[in-house]
């Protein structure tokens, strides 16, 4: 069974309200997968598997699907793709950054204590002229995390 901190299980019960308000039938499944996301911050599809597997009995691939096509329409989710291959899935907001070693792949979450002092505001003043709304920004940040560089030093873009 899953466990939450207080914070995480308010998150949880906030997007359970939010679709039952839209008459979305809460399975096992999908609050299954809605506790991984939370818990994780962000999770491919395989280790979305792979932990639903130890959880429960039968696990359908179709099913972990349909759940996130369904929190990415109601924009609960937001996936993020890196090198064109792996998408990572974690819970929408308006503002998000990643870093991401070139090296080894790692993907790290940049909190939002973080990138709180940048001034989003001047993103929304690029499309004000185009009478567009912003919905979401997000940062893809591209290093050489300290071990690429100690394992081959001359590792760069």
């Amino acid at each position: 069974m899953l466990k939450l901190n207080k914070i995480q299980e308010e998150k949880y019960f906030e997007i359970i309200d939010k679709l039952k308000i839209k008459s979305i039938k809460i399975t096992e499944i999908r609050s299954n997968i809605i506790k991984l996301i939370i818990i994780s911050e962000h999770i491919n599809i395989q280790q979305l598997t792979l932990k639903l597997e130890k959880d429960l009995s039968n696990v359908n691939l179709a099913s972990i699907y349909n759940t996130i096509d369904l929190l990415l329409k109601e924009h609960i989710i937001t996936s993020n793709t890196f090198d064109g291959k792996n998408i990572w899935y974690e819970l929408s907001t308006n503002k998000s950054a990643h870093i991401k070693c070139d090296g080894c792949g790692k993907i790290e979450h940049v909190s939002a204590d973080k990138i709180k002092n940048i001034d989003f505001d001047k993103f929304d003043h690029i499309i004000s002229d185009k009478k567009q709304k912003l919905e979401h920004i997000k940062i893809e940040i591209h290093v050489i995390c300290e071990n690429c560089r100690s394992i081959k030093p001359t590792l760069s873009y």
